[in-house]
């Protein structure tokens, strides 16, 4: 799996997520009758797909000139906001 962080910081930007597999599932293709694939965001270093949306509206908080986050959640998205606001210099409370 090639990481998109890699492919960012030699070009001098930086990425907040990975790049994920597709794994086929065979349960449900034989169920459903065509190519299933299961995107396994679980990999991604918040563990979730969340970081892929919060990632971007914390980015955007960046540009804005915030100086700070704030997340509700205590799950994987707050786990995703302490991730995305850690990797940009931004603080955070969750």
């Amino acid at each position: 799996m090639r990481c998109v962080r890699t492919a960012l910081a030699a070009a001098g930007a930086r990425a907040l997520h990975d790049v994920t597999p597709l794994v086929r599932s065979a349960p449900l293709s034989a169920k459903l009758g065509a190519e299933v694939f299961l995107k396994m965001d679980c990999f991604q270093p918040s563990g979730s797909f969340k970081l892929r949306g919060i990632g971007a509206a914390v980015k955007e908080l960046v540009d804005a000139g915030a100086d700070g986050v704030v997340s509700s959640s205590g799950g994987n998205a707050g786990l995703a906001t302490a991730h995305a606001a850690r990797a940009l210099g931004m603080a955070c409370t969750v």
